[in-house]
């Protein structure tokens, strides 16, 4: 199975809900993400335009309720170290502790390699699991086994990162493009 052929499952299978509501696209109003899996809980009173849907990723929905105020916000920095969070700042940027979770490398509940991703990053790495590869009956203390999972979750970090990149990528060719044309005036 190709990469290609598994994004087409993982989307296929989170549209599917949407699609029964007659939704075939969404977008945060707020940060403008459009993967349908950072999208949790009821949307009906959220905005829809024909057959998109404007609302709010869970993203942005956990920074509009979380306090601001720097006690709170150290208070949570203090919890996520507890959990083993080492990093303070998702792979897409996001730097708000409140929209951050424990991610686990190799999906091991009680993994000693966790990384702190924001919910939407989890989300979607989660899903990826569920979705794209086949569950083992293996016993996860193999060491082998241990290592294949580990390997797993790198290959998705690297990923995420690589679809960052070529957003900031594209965002570059715009702006060279659109530099190009000033200058040509």
């Amino acid at each position: 199975m190709t990469d290609e052929d598994r994004y087409f499952i993982r989307q296929q299978e989170f549209w599917k809900n949407w699609r029964r509501l007659n939704i075939n696209r969404v977008i945060c109003r707020e940060c403008f993400e459009y993967d349908p899996r950072c999208f949790l809980g009821d949307q009906s009173k959220e905005k829809r335009v024909g057959d998109l849907l404007v609302g709010l990723c869970e993203r942005c929905r956990r920074k509009a309720l979380a306090p601001n105020d720097q006690k709170a916000l150290d208070e949570q920095w203090k919890s996520l170290r507890s959990k083993g969070i080492r990093n303070s700042r998702c792979h897409c940027g996001e730097d708000n502790p409140f929209c951050f979770e424990a991610d686990h490398l190799d999906g091991q509940k009680f993994s000693e390699y966790i990384f702190g991703c924001c919910i939407n990053c989890h989300l979607k790495r989660t899903s990826r699991q569920l979705t794209e590869y086949r569950p083992d009956s293996f016993d996860p203390k193999i060491p082998a086994v241990l290592m294949l999972k580990r390997v797993r979750g790198i290959i998705e970090y690297l990923e995420l990162n690589v679809a960052g990149l070529r957003a900031v990528e594209n965002f570059l060719h715009n702006m060279s493009i659109e530099a190009s044309d000033s200058r040509q005036e």
